[in-house]
């Protein structure tokens, strides 16, 4: 596993933006190191959560794993924004899910993680309009996995390397598609899940124009400018080694990896030990909260029936 990780960053390969291995300045390494700490600290507190191992049978996470993801992803944002304060041209910058730089959201499939796809599957899970969300996911895995399949020479179609020629080659055709991340709103050019989002997608900055980075453009990829502010190897490998734990061999993509967990939840939300899961409609939808504000609220009605008397 931890060959493949050094492999994938550090071996030769055809390289999208996101994949540039951008050098953070000495300075802002120095100055980052108390974020870096966090880091590791939530990792850790991830890695101490009993019944880790658990999760494939019971499909539930342990207490607190959701709040020590959060703890983790704060922690993250907080070592990218030290490392941006130090970085000329990096705070002006425009970055994926904003209006700004969601011509990098048509760069698919974004990498992530298992934790990352937990959490982002545990917040969306609830939209109304998940059922087609989780229909484009399906879709956009489909033709990733022809591309790749397409241009692999082995003797097994299954049997393919993820840090071979035919996954790196894929990835490229796939993103050329000009596919829009699901998680993006279409309208407001807003990522859905931004609390949420991948940290490939937190890390991503993009310099000069930002068009560029819309995998249809001429200039993509070669001529988009971009700077990547990584989590460090050593936490990095530490996160894969919480997943190596739970057994669940976590898709690397986005689109995969949240099927996956549609697929271990049978559609349901993915609770923690000892917490009520949220109950949905027998057609999947999840139960609308009850708007207490509205003028026909019975709190509103008795003010009002007191008030006539």
């Amino acid at each position: 596993m931890v060959l493949e990780v050094l492999k994938s960053i550090f071996g030769r390969r055809i390289r999208l933006p996101r994949d540039v291995v951008t050098r953070v300045p000495r300075a802002a390494r120095k100055a980052a190191e108390p974020q870096v700490a966090a880091i590791a600290a939530a990792i850790d507190v991830i890695a101490a959560l009993p019944g880790l191992a658990d999760v494939a049978t019971t499909k539930k996470l342990p207490k607190g794993f959701f709040a020590a993801v959060q703890a983790l992803m704060a922690a993250y944002d907080a070592y990218v924004a030290t490392v941006v304060k130090l970085v000329p041209g990096l705070a002006g910058a425009a970055r994926p899910g904003t209006p700004e730089g969601y011509h990098a959201c048509h760069e698919q499939p974004a990498a992530v993680t298992g934790v990352e796809g937990l959490a982002i599957y545990r917040a969306s899970r609830p939209w109304q309009d998940f059922g087609q969300v989780a229909q484009e996911l399906a879709r956009l895995g489909e033709q990733q996995f022809k591309d790749i399949q397409g241009l692999h020479t082995g003797k097994d179609p299954d049997k393919i390397s993820m840090t071979g020629a035919a996954v790196q080659q894929g990835r490229i055709e796939f993103a050329r598609r000009g596919e829009l991340c699901p998680l993006l709103d279409p309208e407001t050019h807003r990522c859905r899940a931004w609390e949420q989002r991948p940290f490939g997608c937190r890390m991503h900055f993009i310099l000069g124009d930002a068009s560029a980075a819309d995998p249809r453009d001429p200039r993509w990829p070669k001529q988009v400018k971009a700077f990547n502010v990584r989590m460090p190897l050593r936490q990095m490998v530490a996160l894969m080694q919480i997943e190596k734990r739970m057994l669940l061999t976590p898709a690397p993509f986005l689109n995969a990896n949240l099927l996956q967990w549609v697929q271990l939840t049978e559609g349901q939300q993915l609770a923690e030990v000892g917490e009520a899961p949220l109950r949905f409609s027998p057609d999947g939808q999840a139960p609308v909260r009850a708007n207490r504000n509205r003028p026909g609220a019975k709190k509103f009605a008795k003010e009002k029936e007191r008030r006539r008397k």
